[in-house]
């Protein structure tokens, strides 16, 4: 009786080419979800993009190849929107209209960036605080306007917030009581935000050591300086302020 031929190496470096293929191949035909591409499509239909920069969002199109969408490479989940504006030329390039809630149909979106664009007739939209899976929200000089919505602060997964505003004012917060919700932060900014009226910020020791940690926040010493001073605290009681907030940063940090 004849024994079988051991398989060659050049059968099994085949057989492993032909694993890989079928991996490889299997990944690269994921496609987005229909129902998450429907979803982006009603977001379009509700912005005024002068520059054309989504004309690659097209019905029927697989929308993980679309600009600025990126999808997880095994399931086709949308889970990042990078919409930033460039920012020259501004007025040619900035997204304008209205942020439409069929976002929420993204269930599994970790990143949206929409700063630079211009929505300078509409509020930071409140169901933004309903997308629990965001990591990364940017919506920096983006020409928002008025009260910040405090049900951001339910994005327990946050890590990084961005809200600067293009002038002082633009948009305000009449608590940052909402802060202390956000368990994951490690990035805060709210430059040029009217926090006049946050007359309860400093009152809860927690909340203070979460917005103004030093590793954890952007918000500088000069900043909140000037925020103490702008709710009309004299300036020497004002100082007394800011070195308790500091001291309880330290203790915080340590």
């Amino acid at each position: 009786m004849t024994t079988p031929l051991p398989i060659s190496l050049f059968h099994f470096l085949l057989l492993i080419a032909a694993v890989c293929f079928a991996i490889c191949h299997a990944n690269s035909n994921v496609r987005c979800i229909h129902s998450e591409r429907e979803a982006l499509l009603k977001f379009k239909n509700d912005l005024i993009d002068p520059s054309n920069s989504l004309s690659s969002w097209m019905e029927g199109g697989d929308c993980c190849e679309w600009s600025g969408v990126v999808c997880h490479n095994s399931t086709g989940h949308v889970h990042k929107l990078h919409l930033a504006a460039p920012l020259s030329p501004y007025e040619q390039s900035a997204l304008r209209g209205k942020i439409n809630p069929s976002l929420l149909e993204l269930e599994h979106l970790s990143f949206l960036d929409l700063s630079n664009n211009n929505f300078s007739s509409i509020h930071i939209p409140k169901f933004l605080g309903m997308l629990v899976n965001l990591m990364y929200l940017n919506l920096s000089f983006a020409r928002f306007q008025g009260e910040i919505p405090h049900n951001l602060g339910n994005l327990t997964k946050l890590q990084y917030l961005d809200l600067r505003s293009n002038e002082r004012g633009d948009i305000k917060a009449t608590s940052l009581q909402w802060i202390s919700g956000l368990s994951s932060l490690q990035y805060l900014d709210l430059s040029e935000s009217d926090l006049s009226k946050a007359t309860n910020w400093l009152q809860d020791k927690s909340q203070q050591a979460l917005s103004f940690r030093a590793l954890k926040t952007y918000l500088t010493w000069a900043i909140i300086f000037a925020d103490l001073l702008s709710l009309r605290i004299a300036p020497q009681k004002a100082f007394q302020l800011m070195v308790q907030i500091m001291e309880e940063t330290v203790k915080e940090v340590k």
